[in-house]
């Protein structure tokens, strides 16, 4: 995600602006769950069968009070992914810790800094906290969801031994010699 703009648009699906302002008193805490009609909204987006749960509890500060804001948090979520073999709908449960720092725009470290990454950018109007946290779910998910018994389903198109396997293109040249006779 890095150096992304961190938009605060409210037409996001999960929309939890954190306005910079807020921070001048000090460290913020926030704990955001996402509703039944913006967990659909996700699930559409992310093309999922279902998010059950989405909460994703943060802590929120300036870093050695300059122009850095540094996100720390953990999401929790209950998912239905499906599964690549057999498309069945399976449950997952998703525990991430996650920390991220965001910039203003045009924001480069200094040799001397600490964070030698490249901030998330942040617009005028602040971070958007529910963004932050679709984005570390869809980062989450598991790539490749199978099902039990998916190897059984995958058994007819695989090899019959294992003479086979070490040769990938032993069918195609079998099948091209039956065509030469």
């Amino acid at each position: 995600m890095t150096g992304t703009v961190m938009s605060a648009a409210p037409d996001s699906e999960f929309h939890r602006l954190i306005r910079f302002e807020e921070l001048d008193a000090g460290d913020i805490d926030r704990t955001i769950d996402a509703t039944q009609d913006e967990r659909r909204a996700l699930a559409r987006r992310f093309n999922l069968p279902a998010i059950d749960r989405l909460r994703a509890v943060m802590r929120i500060r300036r870093v050695s009070g300059g122009p850095l804001l540094r996100v720390e948090g953990r999401l929790t979520a209950d998912v239905k992914q499906r599964c690549v073999v057999t498309l069945a709908a399976l449950p997952a449960h998703i525990e991430e810790d996650f920390v991220e720092t965001f910039g203003p725009p045009g924001y480069r470290p200094t040799e001397e800094s600490v964070d030698t990454d490249r901030p998330e950018v942040f617009d005028d109007n602040g971070i958007d906290l529910g963004e932050l946290a679709a984005q570390i779910l869809f980062v989450s998910l598991d790539p490749y969801p199978r099902a039990p018994g998916a190897d059984a389903a995958l058994r007819p198109y695989r090899p019959a031994d294992d003479a086979d396997r070490s040769r990938p293109f032993a069918a195609l040249g079998e099948m091209l010699g039956k065509q030469r006779k």
